[in-house]
């Protein structure tokens, strides 16, 4: 019994496309939650970035550090974000006096990035768990 021609090209052939999905999943895989992870904590630092802008406003214009605190709180909102560690320097280092009208402030927001961002890419040996997202915003005060 003869094959046809039809027969014998994909004969040959069968089960490899099995082979080829299982050899490039992994990769498309990895490579899609990397595009969504990475999307996720820029977003993450823009909104901690505002959150910052927002504190040093605050400051500039003469509010306590409690005043600064609500501020950027009110920008990260109640999720994740609102974990963040707000600090600001109000005083002067050297003095431990209130910082003077024309004299910088800085207000800075801190959070792990882990817990603003699911670890996507541990399962390939690139995680984020001691990472920290950083935002700092300098003002003058007026």
């Amino acid at each position: 019994m003869r094959q046809s021609a039809k027969q014998r090209a994909g004969g040959g052939r069968r089960g490899s496309f099995a082979v080829e999905l299982i050899l490039v999943l992994p990769i498309l895989l990895a490579l899609i939650l990397a595009v969504v992870e990475f999307s996720m904590l820029l977003a993450a630092r823009q909104q901690l970035q505002a959150a910052s802008r927002e504190g040093a406003r605050v400051a500039a214009l003469g509010g306590s550090l409690t005043d600064v605190q609500q501020a950027a709180r009110r920008i990260l909102g109640g999720g994740n974000l609102g974990q963040a560690q707000i600090t600001a320097t109000l005083t002067d280092p050297n003095t431990g006096q209130p910082v003077r009208s024309g004299d910088p402030i800085q207000v800075c927001v801190r959070l792990p990035a882990n817990q603003a961002v699911p670890d996507f890419l541990a399962f390939v040996g690139i995680s984020i768990r001691n990472q920290q997202l950083v935002a700092c915003t300098v003002m003058r005060k007026e």
